[in-house]
C-alpha cells in the first residue's frame, strides 16, 4: 500500500540502532522501568513479617514473571506478530479482521478486543498517578514532616502535564531517552551495591524458592501475585509503543539494558529489605544512601513524568485506534508532529484523563494505598492480549500443539495474577474494575449500534449503478460539490435528497466514499467514472493513518481516469451525509442500550472536524435512523 502523500516516513526507523534503541529507553519503557519504585513494597506488604523465604519467594516471583511474560512472551514472540510495523492489542484485532474469520470468531475477537482496551484505558488513569505519588513520596524519607506536601506536589507536577500535552512530545521526547538511560543505570548500580553487601540474595534467581515460599505460606504467595504483577505493567506499552521505533531497536534495548538494570534493582531491594528487617511503603528509597536522596527523587520523579507521558500519549492513540476501527466514537484529534505521525493530541481524553488521575492522586493520598487499586487491569490487558494471539494463530492456521501449550501456560499465569487481584476489589480494585466495566459496556453498545445503524442506511440508500440514469439526466450547474460517502456501491443520502428537492446537480460531482483498513498507515485510492463529470472515489485509510478529504482527493487528481484536476477542487462544495439514531420498538438492542448508543453518537466530533473539511464551504445534510 503506498504511503502517505503528506506524512513523511517515520523517522526512528531511518536513524542508527542504537541512537533508536536510546529513543526507545524514554518512549517504550517508561512504565516498567518506574515499576521498582513500588511493585517489591507492594509483593511483600500481604506477608507482614520479613523472613527470608518470603523475601527471596517474592523476589524470585518478579524475577521470573518479567523473565517469563515479558522477556518470552512480549519481547520474543509477541513482538513478531506487528501489523506493518506497528505493534498492540488492537493491532492483532486488525491481523484477525484481515485473515477474513468466520462471523462468530470475528465477534469473539472483537469482544476480547473490547474487554483489553477498555481494561486498558482505566489503567491509564492509575499510572500517572501512583509513578508520580511514589517518586515524591522519597521526600519522607528525608523528613516526615514533608508527607504533608507530597499530594499538593504531585497534584502540581500532573497538572502541568496535561496541561502540556497540547505541545506535543516532538521536542521534549529527545531527552526522554537520555534521562531514562541514566535512571536505568541508576537502577543498575544502587542495585549491584546492595547485592555486594549481600550477594547471597542472588539465590532468588532461582525459581525453587517460589514452590518454598507456596508450600510455607500459600495464602501470603497467592497474595503476593497481586503486587508482582505492578512489575509488569509496562509489558502492554512496549508492544503497543514499537512501532515507534521497529522491533530490533526495541529488543537491543530491553535485552541490553532493562532487563539486567531491572533484575538488579530487584535483586538490590530484596538484599537492603533484609538488612534493615522490614520493606515499608517504599523499599526502594532503602537502596538510597541519605545524602543521594534528594537528587535520586528529583530524577525518579523525572522518570515517572516520562513514564506517564508514555501512557498518555498510548491512551490518546488507543481512542483514536478505536474509533477508527469502531469500537468507540470518533473524537476529535489533533496531530502535534509534522514528521511524527503517530503524535496525537485529543483534547476530549486528555480532560477526562486529567480529571481521573487528580481525583485518584486526592482520594487515595499515597502509592501504597493506590496499590490496592492496581493490578487488574492490567492483568485483563495482558490475558486479552494472550488470547487475541492465539486467536490469531488460529485464523491463520498457525497453531501449533507447542505454540498453543506454550501460550496457554502464560495465559495461566495471567489468570492467576488476575484472580490474585480480585481480593483487592473492596480496598481499591473497585476503580479500574467499575472503570473498565463503564467502558466495555459502552464500547460493546457502539459496536452494536452501529451494526445496526449499517444495516439501516443499506436499506434506505440506493446503489449507485441504479441511479445513473437520473444523474446523468439531471441539469448541470458551474462548480464542483464533493459528497462524502460510507461505501462506494450506494448513493450517499446527500445526494439523493438534493438531486430529488432541486433536481439539478454541478458541473463536476464526486462521491468520495472513505474507510478503514486493516492496516495501520497507507492510503489507497481507487477512481472510476460513474456518468459524465461524476466521478466515484474509493479511499482506504489505515487506521493509525491521518483521516483527510484534501489527501484522498490529491492523490485521486493525480490519476488519469479520475475526470478533475487539482484547480477545479479549490473552491469545491463539500456535502456530508449525517445520520441521527433514533429509539426503534422492534430494534434487537434493548432500549437502555439504545439509549446509551444515542447518547454515544451526540458525543461524537463532528463530521466537518474529522474529515478536517473547509467549515465555510461544507453543507450537511441529516436524516432519522432507527438503531
Amino acid at each position: 500500500m503506498p504511503a502517505d502523500v503528506t506524512d513523511p516516513p517515520r523517522t526512528p526507523s531511518s536513524g542508527p540502532t542504537a541512537l533508536a534503541a536510546i529513543g526507545a529507553l524514554g518512549v517504550v519503557f517508561g512504565d516498567i522501568g518506574t515499576s521498582p519504585l513500588y511493585a517489591l513494597s507492594a509483593a511483600l506488604a500481604p506477608g507482614g513479617r520479613i523472613d527470608h523465604t518470603l523475601v527471596y519467594g517474592v523476589t524470585s516471583m518478579v524475577v521470573w514473571s518479567i523473565t517469563l511474560v515479558v522477556t518470552v512472551l512480549y519481547v520474543t514472540v509477541l513482538m513478531r506478530f506487528d501489523n506493518d510495523g506497528e505493534g498492540g492489542l488492537l493491532a492483532l484485532l486488525a491481523q484477525i479482521r484481515r485473515a477474513r474469520p468466520t462471523a462468530r470468531m470475528r465477534t469473539l475477537a472483537t469482544g476480547v478486543a473490547i474487554l483489553g482496551a477498555a481494561m486498558f484505558l482505566g489503567d491509564s488513569m492509575i499510572t500517572p498517578a501512583i509513578s508520580v505519588l511514589s517518586a515524591v513520596e522519597g521526600l519522607t524519607t528525608i523528613d516526615s514532616d514533608l508527607g504533608a506536601l507530597v499530594v499538593p506536589i504531585t497534584v502540581a507536577i500532573l497538572v502541568g502535564l496535561f496541561v502540556v500535552q497540547r505541545f506535543g512530545t516532538a521536542r521534549i521526547g529527545r531527552v526522554f531517552g537520555p534521562i531514562m538511560l541514566v535512571w536505568f543505570l541508576l537502577l543498575a548500580v544502587l542495585g549491584a551495591f546492595a547485592v555486594a553487601r549481600g550477594p547471597e540474595v542472588l539465590v532468588a534467581l532461582s525459581p525453587h524458592w517460589i514452590v518454598l515460599l507456596v508450600a510455607a505460606h500459600p495464602w501470603t504467595a497467592f497474595l503476593a501475585l497481586g503486587g508482582v504483577v505492578l512489575a509488569i505493567t509496562g509489558a502492554e506499552a512496549l508492544f503497543a509503543d514499537m512501532g515507534h521505533f521497529g522491533r530490533r531497536p526495541v529488543t537491543i534495548a530491553w535485552l541490553a539494558v532493562v532487563f539486567p538494570c531491572l533484575l538488579l534493582a530487584y535483586l538490590g531491594q530484596a538484599a537492603a529489605v533484609l538488612a534493615a528487617g522490614a520493606a515499608g511503603p517504599n523499599s526502594f528509597f532503602l537502596l538510597v544512601p541519605g545524602w543521594a536522596t534528594v537528587p535520586v527523587v528529583i530524577l525518579a520523579t523525572m522518570a515517572t513524568v516520562i513514564a506517564s507521558q508514555a501512557v498518555i500519549s498510548g491512551a490518546f492513540s488507543a481512542v483514536h485506534q478505536a474509533g477508527r476501527l469502531d469500537l468507540i466514537p470518533s473524537v476529535r484529534a489533533i496531530h502535534t508532529s509534522a514528521t511524527h505521525r503517530g503524535q496525537l493530541y485529543l483534547p476530549a481524553v486528555n480532560l477526562l484523563l486529567a480529571a481521573a488521575v487528580i481525583g485518584l492522586v486526592v482520594a487515595f493520598q499515597s502509592s501504597s494505598a493506590l496499590a490496592s487499586a492496581y493490578g487488574i487491569a492490567v492483568t485483563v490487558t495482558l490475558s486479552s492480549t494472550t488470547t487475541l494471539l492465539l486467536l490469531l494463530l488460529r485464523v491463520r492456521g498457525g497453531l501449533s500443539v507447542l505454540r498453543a501449550v506454550g501460550i496457554a501456560a502464560i495465559l495461566v499465569v495471567l489468570l492467576a495474577f488476575l484472580a490474585a487481584n480480585l481480593t483487592k476489589v473492596v480496598s481499591g480494585g473497585w476503580v479500574p474494575l467499575g472503570v473498565g466495566v463503564a467502558l466495555l459496556v459502552s464500547m460493546w453498545t457502539w459496536w452494536r449500534g452501529s451494526f445496526r445503524m449499517t444495516i439501516s442506511r443499506r436499506r434506505d440508500e440506493p446503489l449507485l449503478s441504479a441511479m445513473t440514469d437520473r444523474i446523468h439526466a439531471a441539469p448541470r450547474v458551474p462548480g464542483t460539490t464533493v459528497y462524502l460517502a460510507r461505501s462506494s456501491d450506494t448513493a450517499p443520502v446527500a445526494l439523493t435528497t438534493l438531486l430529488e428537492r432541486y433536481g439539478v446537480l454541478s458541473e463536476h460531482v464526486i462521491v468520495l466514499a472513505m474507510r478503514t483498513t486493516t492496516s495501520p498507515f497507507g492510503l489507497d485510492v481507487e477512481t472510476r467514472s460513474l456518468a459524465p463529470g461524476v466521478t466515484v472515489i474509493d479511499a482506504g485509510f489505515g487506521y493509525r493513518q491521518r483521516l483527510r478529504v484534501a489527501d484522498a482527493l490529491a492523490r485521486a487528481a493525480t490519476r488519469a481516469d479520475s475526470g478533475f484536476t487539482a484547480e477545479q477542487l479549490e473552491d469545491a462544495t463539500y456535502v456530508v451525509s449525517s445520520d441521527s439514531p433514533v429509539a426503534d420498538a422492534d430494534s434487537r438492542l434493548p432500549r437502555w442500550q439504545q439509549r446509551l448508543f444515542i447518547g454515544l453518537e451526540r458525543a461524537q466530533g463532528s463530521p466537518v472536524d474529522l474529515a478536517e473539511l473547509p467549515a465555510r464551504r461544507t453543507l450537511i445534510v441529516g436524516r432519522e435512523l432507527p438503531v
